[in-house]
């Protein structure tokens, strides 16, 4: 690493790094990598550092209780070289920052781990409606949670201030789609029909 690791890659490491499970699967940590990249270049070209501040809820590691992260944040450069799981982690960051593929988070812009499994019954992806984008991506072993949504339009009147029913805008099953699944994560998207309905962002 000529020049030392530049403090985007080394944060995008950290991350990558700390939301990965301990067994440094190099698909996971890629994946976990790309999807913080994806995201970045989806939201205006943000930096890492960028994104932290626009959504500081984004990433657990980054909180400062990840031991991993923190460690990864602190170590000298030359040490960086002698772990293997760090030095992964740091080549991953600068190929997603790169973008040079292939993507293990198959364009993903979010992930979970082991406690979408552990907090399933309270976890904000399986209320807002879930559904797996194919079934090997079930590394948890849990049940889908679609539930059907219609979002119609709503005209305002101008002149009574009426509210009326412009009909139908769009319906979805599912907030949430899964892209990908490495190690002890899997990877998400928003659903693209959730997204036409509601009219969101598929970065938010």
């Amino acid at each position: 690493m000529s020049g030392g690791i530049a403090q985007e890659v080394r944060l995008l490491a950290a991350v990558a790094y700390g939301e990965a499970s301990t067994a440094n699967d190099p698909q996971e940590i890629g994946g976990i990598a790309f999807a913080v990249a994806n995201r970045c270049r989806a939201w205006g070209g943000k930096t890492v550092s960028e994104l932290r501040v626009a959504d500081p809820n984004y990433s657990y590691a980054w909180a400062g209780s990840n031991a991993r992260f923190n460690k990864l944040m602190r170590i000298p450069d030359r040490e960086v070289e002698l772990d293997p799981g760090m030095k992964l982690a740091v080549d991953w960051a600068q190929k997603a920052l790169d973008s040079n593929g292939p993507d293990p988070s198959n364009g993903a812009f979010w992930w979970d781990g082991l406690d979408f499994q552990t907090n399933y019954a309270n976890h904000p992806k399986v209320h807002d409606g879930f559904k797996w984008g194919k079934p090997s991506d079930n590394i948890f072993g849990v049940p889908e949670k679609r539930r059907e949504v219609i979002v119609r339009w709503k005209i305002r009147n101008k002149k009574t201030r009426q509210v009326i029913d412009g009909g139908e805008r769009g319906r979805y099953d599912s907030v949430w789609v899964s892209t990908a699944a490495h190690g002890g994560t899997v990877f998400w998207l928003h659903n693209p029909d959730y997204l036409k309905a509601a009219g969101g962002k598929a970065y938010r």
